[in-house]
């Protein structure tokens, strides 16, 4: 029994044609695939950046004059970042030990025990918004009298500060008394007995 010609022609096209529809499948999964790489990568790109954009970055230094009663000393706190700063915890040493309150610090320091001219503020719990464009320095303590600013000055690396904050999405970070880099954590620990208030 022999076969027509087209019968024998049939079976190679039927199987190019599965050739050429199978190829074409593969193809369009491979560009599915990629389309969602893509937009994978995409969403994570604009999540850091997201991100990048209310980056809060606090330090913390002072301010001295030797010669001038009104502001001898100020301790203070800034963002410098681009996002506003959650205080969390706040923690302030004086060798080692932990602080409880300004009050305390002067004692420790020397100072007469009856409170001298300052001013303090608290931080704890505050939101610290971005100097971009305005001045938003916070000051803990102003120390309006010379002989108990040049106390402070003296001790200041006796003195240490660290302010545990995190960004409005909750990534945290601890900013040190005079150090320019900050630490990355997992989240602000509750210090207990050794929280520092006002």
């Amino acid at each position: 029994m022999s076969r027509s010609p087209r019968e024998t022609g049939a079976a190679p096209a039927a199987a190019r044609r599965l050739t050429t529809s199978d190829l074409g499948s593969a193809l369009a999964l491979a560009v599915s695939v990629f389309a969602l790489a893509l937009g994978a990568y995409q969403t994570r790109l604009m999540q850091s950046q997201a991100r990048a954009s209310v980056w809060p970055f606090l330090s913390i230094g002072y301010t001295y004059s030797s010669n001038v009663d009104r502001d001898a000393f100020i301790w203070t706190v800034n963002n410098n970042g681009v996002g506003p700063a959650k205080v969390e915890t706040v923690r302030v040493t004086l060798d080692g030990k932990p602080m409880h309150d300004w009050e305390q610090v002067l004692v420790a320091l020397g100072a007469p025990s009856t409170s001298p001219s300052m001013a303090t503020s608290s931080i704890g719990g505050e939101v610290i918004p971005p100097n971009t464009n305005r001045e938003t320095t916070v000051a803990p303590i102003k120390l309006n009298e010379r002989d108990v600013a040049r106390l402070f000055k003296a001790a200041e690396h006796r003195l240490g500060m660290d302010i545990c904050y995190c960004s409005v999405y909750d990534e945290c970070w601890v900013a040190h008394w005079q150090h320019s880099r900050v630490d990355a954590v997992e989240r602000c620990e509750a210090l207990g007995g050794d929280a520092f208030s006002n």
